[in-house]
């Protein structure tokens, strides 16, 4: 039995590159790096001055996140093996300066390109601009690069969801990227836009299509380089590197967990019997890993090799909810609209219905006292942006594909058990609930920034309005047969103010709610 890992050895005294560090799955990759390779030699990220930061500002921001605190307890010099490179994706050459670049193509030789615009529905001319064109800029740069072993790109298993069976292979696109990026160029937004849906067909939105056109352009003009291509399903938060439940981003899954957790989503257009294929951000991450020693050290083969890095056993949309449901009311955020709620249903009237009755209704009436006691109202504005954002994922909660995954097993059998437990990527083993309940504590620690040690507060506030809920459901139902049931116009005025009284007692409630959720 081996007693070291291949690929930590392979690993050691290399030089890295990456794009895309400071997102959600690059900032998981540096760690990983570092925390797993510690005589890894270099580490060079590409950064983009922002919002007045400098470079190095946005790298000390980056390493003080709580994602490094394991790591640098271990190694408190970690920093030093980190070099920004500062450019920007969009500029000529990536923006790089000519030393900088003299660095790079003399002493690299890993890349990973995941660098890219993740809104599913950006203008098609923007979204070629950030994810098809970097790509070539990448390959020119590569090309120059003396000592490459590997490129691994990161992409997207959806890129081919206008299919249900997808193979690790790259399919050839109706239009050459190339052709795309030449008319980026000169062609105005607005002509993009008026073709964009005849130029992505089945395909739901600018993100995928682009990735797509991403991967082919790796087939075309970066074919005489080690290139691996890694097509990730759905990211959600670590499964337990470096901690379980680590997410920094609103995307996806999260951004749901916030929307009903504080109980502005309640209902989705989706069929909770799909497959909901959400991997850990950190079983991504050691995929990667593990595809850039194979590709390097191990497989001769001049082609570009793809792997679908997804789930082996998904749960579904329905299983995850009633988790997410089960653990957010275990695990409440602080001052909820109303109790958290999230339902899946297939059919658009009823999806209708209930966003019109547990969404829009609620938020107006919210909306109405906040304009009498002089405040902006915002609740319908809110609830409006939120089920736009979940809106553009109804296709994939809708949907359930079958991804090959033929690479993955082989470089699965390629490894060794320190390895395997090290870079390892099975999900088969996977405990949902779990890992639901440790999303629900990540969401609400480094999302929303809630203090853990107030959970027994929020729990008593979840259990104050689902006594008040309980009381009021039975008092209306108790009214109503009461009401059907008596044809005394005495006892019917009387029931009509007994029902005024409830209602002045559930907008009181909602009034309550809506004072914390201001404070707050």
């Amino acid at each position: 039995m081996n007693k070291i890992s291949a690929i930590t050895e392979f690993l050691n005294g290399k030089s890295i590159f990456i794009t895309g560090a400071t997102g959600f799955i690059g900032k998981q990759l540096v760690e990983k790096l570092i925390s797993s390779c510690p005589n890894i030699e270099k580490i060079y990220i590409l950064v983009r001055p922002k919002r007045g930061y400098t470079v190095v500002d946005r790298v000390k921001q980056l390493l003080s996140s709580p994602l490094f605190d394991s790591v640098r307890k271990i190694n408190p010099n970690f920093e030093n093996k980190i070099i920004p490179i500062e450019g920007d994706i969009l500029d000529p050459n990536f923006g790089i300066n000519f030393d900088d670049e003299h660095l790079l193509t003399e002493n690299c030789h890993i890349v990973f390109h995941s660098a890219a615009t993740i809104k599913f529905n950006e203008p098609l001319r923007l979204a070629i601009q950030m994810n098809v064109t970097p790509t070539r800029k990448l390959i020119l740069l590569c090309h120059k690069m003396k000592k490459l072993q590997a490129l691994i790109h990161v992409s997207t298993a959806y890129a081919n969801c206008d299919r249900s069976d997808i193979s690790e292979i790259i399919y050839t696109p109706l239009i050459q990227p190339k052709k795309l990026i030449d008319a980026a160029e000169w062609m105005n937004d607005s002509v993009f836009d008026v073709l964009t849906n005849k130029i992505i067909k089945d395909r739901p939105n600018t993100y995928t299509y682009t990735k797509s056109l991403a991967e082919y352009l790796l087939l075309e003009e970066g074919n005489n380089l080690p290139v691996a291509i890694i097509r990730p399903s759905i990211v959600g938060a670590s499964l337990k590197e470096p901690f379980p439940g680590w997410i920094d981003n609103y995307n996806g899954l999260s951004g749901m967990y916030v929307s009903f957790g504080k109980g502005m989503l309640r209902t989705m257009l989706g069929n909770k019997y799909a497959a909901a294929d959400v991997v850990p951000v950190d079983i991504v991450v050691n995929m990667m890993i593990a595809v850039a020693w194979y590709t390097a050290a191990i497989n001769q083969s001049k082609n570009i090799a793809v792997y679908h890095c997804s789930l082996d056993k998904c749960p579904s949309w329905g299983q995850l909810a009633t988790y997410a449901i089960e653990h957010v009311h275990n695990n409440p955020f602080e001052n909820p609209i109303t109790i958290p709620n999230w339902v899946f249903t297939n059919n658009r009237f009823n999806f209708v219905f209930k966003r019109i009755v547990e969404e829009l209704l609620p938020s107006c009436l919210l909306d109405i006292y906040m304009y009498l006691i002089g405040r902006k109202p915002v609740f319908v504005k809110l609830s409006n942006k939120i089920n736009k954002a979940v809106r553009i994922v109804d296709f994939f909660s809708m949907h359930q594909w079958n991804f090959s995954k033929d690479n993955s097993l082989i470089l699965k059998n390629e490894m060794n058990i320190i390895d395997l437990e090290l870079f390892g990527f099975e999900t088969k083993n996977i405990n949902w609930s779990d890992y639901m309940k440790n999303y629900c504590i990540g969401v609400k620690k480094y999302l929303l920034r809630e203090d853990l040690n107030q959970m027994g507060r929020c729990q008593k506030h979840i259990q104050k309005l689902k006594h008040i809920r309980t009381a009021i459901t039975f008092t209306i139902v108790a009214l109503v047969l009461k009401f059907f049931s008596s044809r005394s116009s005495k006892v019917r005025s009387i029931l009509r103010l007994l029902l005024r009284f409830i209602l002045n007692v559930c907008l009181s409630i909602q009034r309550y709610a809506v004072s914390k959720y201001l404070l707050n």
